[in-house]
């Protein structure tokens, strides 16, 4: 199911935020980890894991997990 691959994704690239804060309604560039460098390689194993072509500007204005699982189902 793409949410809990999703979820698992941003769990193996988000590993300092704890298991249990990780979910859709989840404001993911609120936590500490999220940079620049964390959103190109969240681009790029999106793309990879759902081999699908992301733009930039809907992924950049995403607020939740779950925005980009609607990014993704498109």
């Amino acid at each position: 199911m793409k949410e809990e691959k999703l979820l698992h994704l941003f769990g193996e690239i988000f590993n300092e935020v704890p298991e249990n804060e990780i979910a859709l309604d989840s404001e993911f560039k609120e936590w500490n980890q999220y940079n620049s460098l964390t959103l190109m390689i969240l681009i790029d194993r999106i793309s990879t894991e759902f081999d699908v072509k992301l733009k930039i500007l809907p992924l950049v204005k995403a607020e939740t997990i779950g925005d980009i699982l609607e990014l993704i189902n498109k």
